[in-house]
C-alpha cells in the first residue's frame, strides 16, 4: 500500500507540472525565509533564496547566491549551534535550531532555523532547504514579560524588606550620632563619619525600595551637588573595594558648584553599581578611573572607565536588561544595572557603554560607561 506521504508528494508534483509558476509563487510569496544550497558543489554553496531572505539578511540575491550561508554568522554566533548544523548535514539529516546571525548592516537578530535534506528519484543528496524565520522581537518580548513578572514579584517583598531594614539601621546611625560627638581621635572620627554617612544612604535607600522596583522614587526636589556628591561617593565605594584595584579620579570642571536633579543617595548607589560590576569584570585587579566634565552648557558627564574585558557591541544594549548577568559564576542579580539605568532615565538622563581603557596586555580594549546628567541652573 502506497504511504500517504507519498501521494501527497505526487499530487503536489501533479499540481506544480500542471502550474509551473506555482511553486515560484508559493516561495516567492512566503514570510519565511527560505534558501536553497546545492550539495552536489564543495561548500554547499546558495543556489536560491527568496524576497524574504533578501528582506531579513539585507544582502541581495546576488551577494547571497554562490557563498556558504556561514556568511550570516558573527563574533557573537554560539559555535555549539554551528556545530549542531554540521552533524545534521554530515549525517544528512533535518535540524531545528536556533542561533545569532547578523544582518549585511550588522545588526545581530536571533535566526529559528529549520534545515532539511532534499534527495533526488535516485536517492542522491542534491540540496539543503533552509527556512527561517527572524524571532527577535518575539524573543525580547518574551523576556520583557518575564522580567516584568520577576520585578513584579520583587515589589511584592520589597515594602517588607524596607520596613526590616529600617529596624536594623536605626540604631547604627543612632549610636554613631551619639558617641561622634565625643571622639578626638581624627583617623577614628573620619571612619565613623563615613559609616554614619553609609548607614543613612541605605536608610534611605530602603525606604525608596518598594518606589524603586516599581520606578518611583525620583522627587522633583532632589538635588546633588557637584563634585562634593561625587567625592563622597567615590569615599564610600573606595573602601568596597580591594586594595589591588587602582581607582583613578579627575574631578576638574569649570564650576565649583555643579547640581543635577538627583537625591544623593540614589546617585551614590548609581556610582556604586558602575564602579563595582567595573571591578569585578577586571577581577579585582585593574585601574578604574572616574572623570567628571561639562558640556553644551547645560548638561554633566561622569564617565567610569576600566581596563578589563570590555563589552561586544551586540551586548552593550542587553546589560541594562533586567535579571540579565554576564557573570558566568552566577552571583549577580542581573538588577544592578537596570536600576541604575531606571533611575537616570527617571531624572532625564542617559547611560552610553562605549570602549574603555586599554588592557593590561595591550590586546583589547576595556569597558567605559558615561553617565550623562541635565545640569540646574
Amino acid at each position: 500500500m502506497q504511504k500517504q506521504s507519498d501521494q501527497g508528494y505526487q499530487a503536489l508534483e501533479t499540481i506544480l507540472g500542471d502550474s509551473p509558476d506555482l511553486l515560484k509563487s508559493l516561495l516567492e510569496g512566503s514570510p519565511d525565509t527560505i534558501s536553497l544550497s546545492d550539495a552536489r558543489q564543495p561548500d554547499l554553496p546558495l543556489t536560491y533564496v527568496n524576497p524574504s531572505f533578501c528582506e531579513t539578511t539585507g544582502y541581495g540575491s546576488e551577494e547571497a547566491l554562490g557563498r556558504n550561508c556561514r556568511f550570516l554568522q558573527g563574533e557573537d554566533t554560539n559555535q555549539d549551534d554551528v556545530s549542531i548544523i554540521r552533524k545534521a548535514i554530515a549525517e544528512r539529516l533535518p535540524v531545528d535550531v536556533v542561533l545569532l546571525n547578523y544582518k549585511k548592516s550588522g545588526e545581530p537578530f536571533i535566526n529559528a532555523l529549520r534545515m532539511a535534506p532534499i534527495f533526488d528519484k535516485s536517492g542522491d543528496l542534491s540540496a539543503f532547504l533552509g527556512i527561517q524565520r527572524d524571532i527577535t522581537k518575539e524573543r525580547l518580548r518574551t523576556e520583557r514579560d518575564l522580567a516584568q513578572n520577576r520585578l513584579e514579584a520583587l515589589g511584592t517583598a520589597s515594602g517588607a524588606l524596607a520596613h526590616q531594614l529600617n529596624n536594623l539601621l536605626h540604631p547604627i546611625t543612632s549610636l554613631i550620632s551619639l558617641h561622634l560627638p565625643d571622639i578626638a581621635d581624627p583617623a577614628i572620627r573620619k571612619d565613623l563619619e563615613v559609616s554614619l554617612y553609609s548607614a543613612r544612604q541605605a536608610a534611605d535607600l530602603s525606604n525608596n525600595l518598594l518606589g524603586l522596583s516599581r520606578g518611583k522614587f525620583h522627587d522633583s526636589s532632589d538635588v546633588t551637588m557637584l563634585p562634593d556628591g561625587l567625592i563622597r561617593a567615590v569615599e564610600l565605594v573606595r573602601l568596597m573595594l580591594p586594595p589591588t584595584i587602582t581607582l583613578e579620579t579627575d574631578f576638574e570642571t569649570p564650576a565649583k558648584d555643579l547640581r543635577v536633579p538627583i537625591s544623593e543617595t540614589l546617585f551614590a548607589q548609581v556610582i556604586i553599581n558602575i564602579v563595582t560590576n567595573a571591578a569585578q569584570a577586571t577581577k579585582n585587579i585593574g585601574i578604574i578611573r572616574i572623570e567628571l566634565s561639562e558640556f553644551e552648557d547645560s548638561r554633566v558627564r561622569i564617565s567610569i572607565a576600566d581596563n578589563g574585558p570590555g563589552i561586544p557591541k551586540t551586548l552593550r544594549d542587553k546589560v541594562f536588561t533586567p535579571f540579565y548577568s554576564s557573570k558566568k559564576e552566577k552571583n549577580g542579580s542581573g538588577l544592578g544595572l537596570s536600576v541604575v539605568l531606571q533611575i537616570i532615565n527617571k531624572v532625564g538622563g542617559n547611560i552610553i557603554v562605549s570602549d574603555g581603557l586599554i588592557q593590561p596586555d595591550g590586546d583589547g580594549i576595556g569597558c567605559m560607561f558615561t553617565i550623562d546628567l541635565q545640569k540646574i541652573t
